[in-house]
């Protein structure tokens, strides 16, 4: 790393020339001496006019090259491409540091990668993603998101995070047929049939029952026919009742759909915009200049990579539109309504419900159409609740 140079020398008695550097304690390194008149070294640069002043006019002496730690920032420093291919280098490197490139997954059996990955995602975890989030609150969220887990392991090292999920086993509840109990309603609604194995019905067909109410008692009266007791004396018997109940339970739901649709119409007129994402941060051309007041963006290319950093590239092409007003039939109105119930259905009601009616009533408040959805479904309502004898009756 010391600033040398690297000197040919040409002349008579080139012994004596060393002699002189040795006696006025001048440092010769790789003395190399090819014939009697030339020889090569390498000689500290501040100690080289003291060579030429001891050489006089009897050497003549000549610089090959140069070396050492000045020469090189002289000539990292003139070269400025250079310069700025490092700097590129290094932040090119620290930036891919700040993002998770890859996500592995392992320990899982009744889930599925996907359905972890997406948990994952919606946790805050992604490819992509930065290092920097809050990892016990993503495990918090994994627990409950995912049913039955006994442990969530997430590790990152480096560029890559690793998450272990152990799942637990699911004990399922046992049912004790010698207990006694009632079935009783767990729903509100009118009593279909009643189908009862064990026990009484204590309802009739079309009655209305409420939540907690007995259905199937678990509580047989007995009568004694024994000589010597009065008939009037009774007895009990308690039996686990079990039975199929089915009852009538009516919904009732209420949207609001506008009278008339807004239409947009394209005018031709477009530009192209371009958007560009790295890591979490998004630059689109289109949010600095658009000149039209209503668009819709149609995406045409898509470029994206997580190596050696998260990035994508999209264009997309902007399009004018036109808005026209056009009145809803009702037709169209009831599809979009059947449309919706049918997910109210699907999200709120059991799966094995069976649909008996359905009636639209529709009802106009100036530009809102207010539209009333009755239900009746038959569903499978009961549950057991154990009788309790005792001191612990109440």
């Amino acid at each position: 790393m010391e600033h040398y140079l690297l000197i040919k020398i040409e002349g008579f008695k080139q012994q004596d020339l060393i002699s002189e550097c040795m006696k006025k304690n001048i440092p010769l390194r790789n003395v190399k001496i090819k014939n009697n008149i030339e020889m090569t070294l390498k000689i500290k640069r501040d100690d080289f006019e003291s060579l030429k002043k001891l050489g006089k006019n009897r050497y003549r002496m000549s610089i090959l090259s140069e070396g050492g730690y000045l020469p090189l920032l002289s000539v990292v420093l003139n070269n400025k491409a250079r310069i700025c291919g490092v700097l590129l280098f290094i932040f090119i490197v620290y930036f891919q540091t700040l993002f998770i490139s890859e996500i592995r997954i392992d320990g899982y059996e009744m889930f599925t990668e996907r359905q972890i990955r997406e948990c994952l995602k919606e946790g805050g975890m992604f490819e992509g993603c930065k290092k920097s989030m809050d990892i016990e609150k993503l495990k918090l969220f994994l627990y409950d998101k995912l049913d039955h887990v006994a442990f969530v392991g997430i590790n990152v090292k480096g560029c890559l995070a690793e998450v272990k999920i152990v799942e637990g086993t699911i004990n399922l509840k046992k049912v004790d047929k010698s207990a006694p109990c009632d079935i009783v309603a767990d729903k509100e609604g009118y009593i279909d049939k009643i189908t009862p194995i064990e026990g009484i019905r204590a309802l009739d067909t079309g009655d209305y029952v409420k939540k907690g109410d007995i259905i199937i008692a678990g509580i047989i009266p007995i009568h004694s026919t024994a000589y010597g007791q009065p008939e009037s004396s009774e007895t009990e018997r308690y039996v686990h009742a079990e039975g199929t109940v089915t009852a009538r339970i009516p919904y009732r739901f209420v949207y609001n759909q506008n009278a008339c649709e807004i239409l947009k119409k394209p005018t031709g007129k477009s530009f192209y915009s371009f958007d560009v994402k790295l890591g979490e941060k998004t630059f689109c051309t289109a949010d600095l200049y658009n000149p039209f007041e209503v668009s819709t963006v149609e995406n045409i290319k898509n470029f994206q990579g997580i190596r050696p950093f998260p990035f994508s590239f999209s264009v997309s092409k902007v399009n004018e539109m036109e808005l026209q007003s056009r009145k809803r039939s009702q037709k169209e109105i009831e599809k979009e309504v059947n449309k919706l119930v049918r997910q109210e259905i699907k999200e709120k009601l059991p799966k094995n419900t069976q649909i008996l009616n359905k009636s639209l009533y529709f009802t106009n408040k100036k530009n809102i159409i207010e539209v009333a959805v009755m239900i009746e479904s038959l569903q499978e309502i009961g549950m057991e609740q154990e009788i309790v004898v005792g001191k612990n009756a109440e």
